[in-house]
């Protein structure tokens, strides 16, 4: 059983059209690119997604098993690949939190996918592993998600410009193995729709996590830490970074 990240960047993905900062010059040079953030679980030969914004992230696992899909929430970088993904040739559950709109016409053009909104802190249990939403603070209605195998928790904290107390209370009561947060900026930006780095950091160390990585990150980020060789408390994950659960 692993975890393996997709993308681990914001909406813009790297390297951004047309750009020449440092960062989307050299993955352009090097045939290299970060997209948005999204992840899965691997059990065996089935796999649990962890939002679907790639667009072609019906090609990725075409011929795999999707057992669900749990949606943070309904902007574009998160659910984009749902638009191709719903004419699947099998039935896929997708939990998400409660959108009157959703995306596109994805609600009105079901197909496949069978939508199921869920409350905060309902838990859902897929392949043998306890899913419970987190709500947090962005501009749209969003959950994080707190992951239980049997072995291993992970707090799962994508786009959010913070935590509700009520988040924090029950993830201060939870043994964190992995926690993964958004990080989208850099220290020169502390109010948004994201957290800055420093930010996300404080609240790794206020939950007291095992292990603490920093996600949802932007090429100007990436940019201002190479340049001015900033010391991070805790690193950003990378797409393709794997962790095994077992």
């Amino acid at each position: 059983m692993k975890l393996k990240f997709l993308g681990t960047a914001d909406s813009a993905g790297f390297p951004v059209h047309n750009c020449l900062c440092n960062v989307c010059v050299y993955h352009r040079e090097k045939g290299l690119q970060n997209l948005s953030t999204s992840a899965y679980i691997k059990i065996d030969d089935s796999h649990i997604l962890l939002d679907a914004g790639i667009e072609n992230i019906s090609n990725i696992f075409d011929g795999k098993k999707i057992k669900s899909i749990f949606l943070t929430h309904f902007h574009a970088d998160h659910c984009l690949g749902l638009l191709r993904l719903r004419h699947s040739n099998d039935y896929i559950p997708c939990y998400h939190p409660k959108d009157e709109n959703g995306f596109s016409d994805l609600f009105k053009h079901k197909h496949s996918i069978g939508y199921n909104e869920i409350k905060e802190f309902e838990s859902i249990i897929v392949e043998n592993i306890k899913f419970t939403s987190i709500p947090l603070k962005h501009s749209k209605n969003t959950f994080g998600y707190f992951i239980e195998t049997k072995n291993v928790n992970i707090a799962y904290l994508t786009d959010c410009s913070g935590l509700p107390k009520e988040s924090m209370k029950f993830l201060k009561n939870k043994k964190i193995d992995y926690a993964f947060i958004d990080a989208c900026y850099d220290e020169r930006k502390n109010t948004g729709n994201h957290l800055n780095y420093i930010q996300a950091s404080d609240i790794l160390d206020e939950l007291k996590v095992k292990n603490g990585y920093l996600m949802h990150i932007s090429h100007t980020t990436l940019e201002y830490i190479l340049e001015n060789n900033i010391i991070l408390r805790y690193k950003y994950v990378k797409a393709n970074d794997e962790f095994y659960l077992d």
